[in-house]
């Protein structure tokens, strides 16, 4: 019994400094309490959105393997890539919050962080081929559309077929063996995959979040008025009148902390879902837990120097 306690012992720490090796150290928050200005917390915030985003990566790029051969079936490739978009938009919003204000538009790629996530854990909570097939025929609704277009030029020059149309053909078919469809199957009618976000959501126990996942970051997605008057505009109250602003506003830690939550919350079943029997899974998780401490931590403390 001692022996097998040791060797679990050995394989965990292993596991960890593997983990290590692949994301880094955990970020060091214990001078916390000494942080009273919210730009000093704002910078131990983007330290900790960095951690997140390289570890939703590493777990992005897990697989099984034999002799050096190996990859991704289908369904799990959908929710591993849905992690590398997650992890890449991620970095683009530390390249842009870095040195620069650039607030609007790094509200637009949290809009696709967010669902991205959110279809990521409705897939994986779900696990039905069904919902995958839906994924993918509604994403394949404008190469059918196109597909067709392309059929019909040829048809009315004869059969004469342009060099950019057989290449774009070639593009499609690449696509759809991919995929598993043939483009003939494919609807044109958009039907919505699965459900609509909202219940995507609340099948996984967060419909709460449909506002702040969906509907307030919608205005920077589409530059609705609301969008245009808080980022775009200078409103004179007592004049009644607008000017044009060009001043970008700073992304701060209200940006990138409970972004970096909601992730990392999503992944919980996809490491359960296809790692679940590895040891490595159980080092995994237990960082994600622990990340997630310390981003709930520091964003409270930003909250409260907001409030002072």
């Amino acid at each position: 019994m001692t022996n097998s306690k040791n060797n679990r012992g050995s394989q965990s720490a292993a596991d960890s400094e593997q983990l290590e090796e692949l994301v880094g150290k955990p970020v060091d928050i214990s001078g916390l309490d000494n942080l009273k200005r919210s730009g000093d917390i704002d910078a131990l915030v983007f330290e900790l959105y960095k951690e997140a985003a390289a570890v939703l990566a590493a777990i992005a790029h897990l697989y099984e393997s034999k002799d050096g051969t190996g990859g991704f079936k289908r369904n799990q490739a959908i929710c591993a890539a849905l992690l590398i978009r997650i992890a890449k938009f991620m970095t683009a919003v530390m390249q842009l919050s870095a040195k620069d204000k650039r607030r609007e538009v790094v509200f637009v790629l949290n809009r696709c962080i967010l669902e991205s996530a959110a279809t990521l854990e409705f897939l994986t909570r779900k696990n039905e081929d069904r919902q995958y097939d839906q994924f993918i025929e509604e994403s394949l609704g404008a190469e059918r559309e196109l597909h067709d277009e392309i059929q019909a030029n040829i048809k009315a020059r004869g059969g004469e077929i342009w060099p950019i149309e057989e290449r774009m053909l070639k593009s499609i078919d690449r696509v759809c063996r991919a995929s598993g469809f043939k483009i003939t199957d494919v609807s044109l009618k958009a039907k919505g995959w699965g459900v609509s976000l909202r219940e995507r959501l609340k099948a996984i126990g967060k419909e709460e979040l449909y506002l702040t996942i969906q509907r307030l970051p919608s205005h920077a997605v589409h530059g609705s008025w609301v969008d245009l008057l808080q980022n775009n505009l200078e409103w004179d109250e007592k004049g009644g009148f607008f000017k044009p602003e060009f001043e970008w506003s700073s992304v701060d830690a209200r940006g990138l902390g409970p972004i970096a939550l909601l992730a990392l919350d999503s992944v919980e079943p996809y490491i359960s879902l296809y790692f679940g029997s590895h040891s490595l899974s159980t080092v995994i998780l237990s960082r994600i837990e622990d990340l997630m401490d310390r981003i709930k931590k520091v964003d409270a403390a930003h909250e409260k120097s907001m409030h002072k």
